[in-house]
């Protein structure tokens, strides 16, 4: 370089400018053609929306190539023939189309987001380091002899602090062990207070448990009790339906008679007319009497038959109610008791402190 007069070394370095733009320009096509290539596959899926973003541009074309691809199934079978081969060419030529769908690059997975970063950051270092020049080199050389001077500083100002702290550090330690001694003080005393909770735990667990043994095994008693009225409560409708299929067959013999009378006064009727109809009509009121008696019996035997069935259903609606408030009391005076017997343990717990404390300022 000395040897060169001033025009060589204008040239050279508009040599080096040229080579350097060429370098980046082949570094950013790659980077446009790898983002290009990471897209695509949504391109093919998403055909309708890229129909919808190339309509009118200059890359229309691609439309086409897009549906070749997805008749020729490329993207599921990996299997790439000579059209397949010329229809990704085309769209590393035209990679510029990427611009048109942000929203594909943005939802890329983790690998392929990783890669297209780790090209950009090696565009960016060779962008970088081509770009530099001699006057950037000499400010970069005299940062890091300012830095060098500073770390030496540091070094220095780090023996001080170190020999400081190496003193400070022998008086911690003493401290530790004593701070230790009264740690395991402690915990001795925590261990001993948690082993007798637990067994004031276990103690009272072991008598709830007898408690709600005595009430289930009463709970199961009234149940038995319940279920025997009921078998007796059903035993009675039973004997009431009983009673009255009885009273139904009664009514239809009854009926039966009625019905024969009937018949034999329309046998009669050829002889006298008026007569045998004026009985018929006496006849047919006292069918309308009987059945309207019939019909009056069935609705009375609806009525008991519902107030049965709404005394059953409230009967145990009240069983189960009384049994919810009986569960319902037996949780609240066992939640009042649990925090009475807190309530009593931290005062007394407040009160030994009071004590150590005033203890402790007397001496």
């Amino acid at each position: 370089m000395q040897n060169l007069d001033p025009a060589e070394a204008e040239d050279f370095a508009r040599i080096r400018d040229v080579q350097v733009e060429n370098v980046l320009r082949i570094l950013e096509d790659s980077l446009g053609r790898l983002k290009i290539s990471l897209i695509l596959p949504r391109m093919v899926a998403d055909l309708e929306h890229v129909e919808r973003q190339l309509q009118g541009t200059l890359y229309q074309p691609a439309i086409e190539h897009l549906k070749a691809v997805k008749r020729l199934d490329a993207i599921e079978t990996q299997m790439f023939d000579i059209e397949v081969l010329r229809i990704i060419d085309y769209f590393h030529r035209n990679f510029k189309m990427n611009e048109l769908f942000p929203r594909y690059l943005n939802n890329l997975s983790t690998y392929d987001k990783t890669l297209l970063f780790a090209f950009e950051t090696i565009l960016s270092v060779a962008r970088r380091h081509l770009e530099r020049t001699s006057k950037a080199e000499i400010n970069m050389e005299r940062q890091l002899y300012v830095m060098y001077q500073e770390r030496e500083e540091t070094k220095a100002r780090n023996e001080s602090i170190r020999k400081k702290l190496k003193s400070k550090y022998a008086a911690l330690r003493w401290k530790q062990g004593v701070q230790f001694v009264i740690l395991e003080k402690h915990e001795s005393d925590l261990a001993n207070r948690k082993w007798k909770n637990n067994v004031r735990i276990q103690n009272e667990i072991e008598k709830r448990g007898r408690i709600l043994r005595e009430n289930h095994k009463q709970s199961l008693i009234r149940q038995k009790e319940l279920e025997e009225e009921l078998e007796q409560a059903k035993a009675q409708f039973e004997l009431l339906v009983k009673n009255n299929a009885a009273k139904e067959k009664e009514i239809r013999g009854e009926k039966s008679k009625l019905l024969i009378q009937l018949e034999n006064i329309l046998r009669k009727y050829d002889s006298s007319v008026t007569e045998k109809l004026r009985e018929n009509l006496e006849l047919e009121d006292m069918f309308k009497v009987a059945k309207k008696e019939l019909d009056e019996f069935m609705v009375l035997y609806r009525k008991e038959e519902a107030v049965y069935k709404n005394i059953v259903v409230k009967y145990e609606k009240e069983e189960q109610r009384k049994q919810q408030q009986r569960i319902l009391l037996y949780m609240m005076n066992r939640a009042a008791r649990k925090i009475q017997r807190y309530w009593q343990k931290w005062r007394k717990d407040q009160a030994k402190r009071a004590r150590k404390a005033r203890k402790s300022k007397k001496k």
